[in-house]
């Protein structure tokens, strides 16, 4: 541990030291994360940029009393750092370590447990509404980012903290991006926010300017009260903010500790909704992920010395470099497929398309309500979207796939990224409940590829579709496929497999595991196991289920899914409706109902038996 870290034990070891030693602190924290991260893998760049901010944040306030609340939280390695978990930093997004973002189990410091972004200021504004029906005290901050202003939800508690003039105060963290470069309106008025001349300084020679003025009458001095306003609305930066019910203060430099610490021991004075602006470089103090703040936003592990990022020898392609490889592919011939991400152009692998087809690329920024409800209208205007987004982060746009696609039928395809489970993000980013909120809806084709090749064959179904479709592919790459591809229409089945003596019905991902587990019972114990690569659970492939339950008398239902409303529930309903459940002895196996922790996706799957031991074990005990 380094000479002055190796004394903070707590936010209140900062008040015992100088600027100079503070300044030093910035340093040895920003070797620790850089350490840490290029051995564990982690949110890097957006940590460096918040070191000297997270500093003055808890040297001016007590945490413990006051609220400190993070957007998204995977900026707050620091503030793990000083509140007590410095020592087990190492951990970092390890399987029982510390979380990768901030974590309320972990800490009285972290006052919510958050994996996703634009919730801040809503929770913060809960926060100080609580306060005063409880004539609590204390300060409410909340922390967010630009990118993550762009979004829907900042906005609505922006207009709403505004009219209600509570205490609170929130800190603009603007570093330019988000995860990639920040799009839209809200980028480029920050932008002309940071180029403009001090507000400060001209707001005071202004201010100075009038004060020459000697009121002879009360006429004079309400002129000069409207003079003050209209002057102070046009030459403020910041003036929506103003415009929206809050003080405006900034841009301050978000790395200069003395005036950080000056200018929030005086905005701890004064009352109701206050926003300050600071601007942080990304990825501040590390040359390399200054350089790259894309690639180092969530980083591979990596060398200290110069950045250089560790590369597995492997020729494996991920199931999102297939899926945005075969659009580039369809792209060519269908002039109106059009692509569209929600601020993650490279981790939906779209970034090839973007290159080729720029104007058919639309990046709507941190805002997937809008990105559903635009790929309506663009349907309207016949063109064919495609929107590549995460599965936790499309629950976000329930309502609009409800409203906007699904009960006007547009034949909008979605690509599901990121389905299952995910690793060192943990519970907000695992994948695990699509399956549920997508079947539920109304002629909605959904369907999960079993490899590569099956993948390409479902994007070129999806865009042919006149129904909205949805594909669902894992943070993985594509396995070795286990079967030779085949034709195949929506709602039919495959069987990979023939056996005897029970039948394994996989969908998408877990065909692989479920292959390697009909392959250890035959090796092991001579068990005989069919296995079907389901590929839909909507439109269910209701036929050749039925034939299966008329052929065998023990079931086994693989997904990586929560059970709740997932495949194996739609396969239930559909025999128990057809009352053919009879004597059938049938196990579902996905994810408990639990929310699934941090760790290696393979750790997971064999904690959770959804790896091929996993599987094999729970048919072993079905049939004995």
């Amino acid at each position: 541990m380094s000479e002055l870290l190796k004394d903070i034990n707590s936010p209140r070891d900062l008040q015992d030291l100088s600027m100079h030693d503070l300044r030093l602190l910035s340093s040895e924290i920003r070797e620790l994360i850089i350490e840490v991260v290029s051995n564990n893998k982690g949110h890097l760049a957006s940590n460096l940029g918040v070191v000297e901010l997270t500093l003055a944040l808890h040297y001016c306030f007590d945490f413990l009393n006051d609220r400190l609340v993070w957007d998204v939280g995977h900026q707050g390695y620091t503030h793990k750092i000083i509140t007590g978990r410095k020592h087990n930093f190492h951990t970092l997004r390890q399987k029982d370590g510390l979380s990768g973002f901030v974590n309320r189990n972990e800490s009285p410091y972290d006052a919510f447990s958050f994996g996703h972004t634009g919730t801040s200021i809503s929770a913060a504004l809960g926060l100080a509404c609580a306060d005063d029906t409880l004539n609590k005290d204390r300060s409410v901050v909340a922390i967010i980012g630009d990118g993550a202003l762009a979004s829907g939800m900042p906005f609505e508690a922006l207009f709403h903290a505004g009219a209600l003039g509570r205490n609170m105060l929130v800190v603009l963290n603007d570093n330019k991006m988000s995860i990639s470069p920040t799009v839209g309106a809200v980028g480029r008025y920050l932008s002309r926010i940071r180029s403009s001349p001090s507000y400060s300084g001209i707001k005071h020679e202004v201010m100075d300017l009038l004060r020459t003025f000697q009121p002879f009458s009360d006429r004079v001095d309400v002129l000069l009260k409207h003079m003050k306003e209209g002057l102070q609305a046009a030459l403020t930066p910041g003036g929506i903010f103003t415009e929206l019910g809050f003080r405006y203060y900034g841009p301050v430099d978000g790395h200069d500790l003395p005036e950080l610490i000056n200018t929030f021991q005086n905005l701890k004075q004064l009352d109701g909704p206050i926003l300050l602006h600071t601007l942080t470089e990304k990825g501040h103090g590390f040359l390399p992920a200054r350089n790259d703040p894309t690639g180092f936003h969530s980083s591979s592990r990596f060398q200290r010395a110069d950045g250089t990022v560790y590369t597995e020898s492997s020729d494996s392609v991920s199931y999102s470099e297939t899926f945005g490889s075969a659009l580039v592919e369809i792209a060519e011939e269908e002039t109106s497929l059009v692509a569209m991400t929600a601020a993650m152009p490279d981790g939906t692998g779209l970034s090839e398309f973007r290159k080729r087809y720029r104007d058919r690329f639309y990046d709507v920024g941190i805002c997937e309500q809008h990105a559903v409800g635009m790929a309506n209208g663009l349907t309207a205007g016949e063109v064919k979207p495609v929107f590549a987004v995460y599965s936790t982060f499309l629950q976000r746009a329930f309502d609009q796939m409800f409203h906007d696609v699904c009960l006007q039928d547009a034949p909008v395809v979605f690509g599901i990224d990121r389905a299952g489970l995910v690793g060192a993000d943990g519970a907000s980013h695992h994948g695990l409940y699509d399956i549920a909120y997508c079947r539920l809806l109304p002629d909605f084709v959904v369907m999960a590829p079993k490899d590569g090749v099956e993948l390409q064959q479902m994007v070129n179904l999806a865009v042919a579709e006149d129904h909205p479709c949805a594909i669902r592919y894992p943070r993985e790459s594509v396995p070795e496929s286990v079967a030779e591809p085949v034709e195949f229409q929506a709602g039919e089945a495959e069987v990979i497999r023939e056996g005897k003596d029970a039948a394994i019905i996989a969908y998408g991902a877990m065909v692989t595991r479920a292959v390697e587990a009909a392959r250890i019972l035959e090796e092991r114990e001579g068990l005989s196991v069919t296995v079907v690569n389901a590929r839909f659970v909507k439109p269910l492939p209701e036929e050749q289920i039925l034939e299966l339950a008329q052929q065998y008398s023990r079931f086994l239902l693989v997904e990586e899914n929560a059970l709740a409303g997932g495949f194996g529930s739609s396969v239930l309903e559909l025999l128990a409706d057809r009352n053919r459940l009879g004597s059938l002895k049938i196990r579902r196996l996905g994810l408990p109902d639990r929310f699934i922790p941090h760790g290696h996706p393979e750790k997971l799957r064999s904690l959770v038996g959804l790896d091929g031991e996993g599987v094999a074990a729970a048919l072993r005990e079905l049939v004995s």
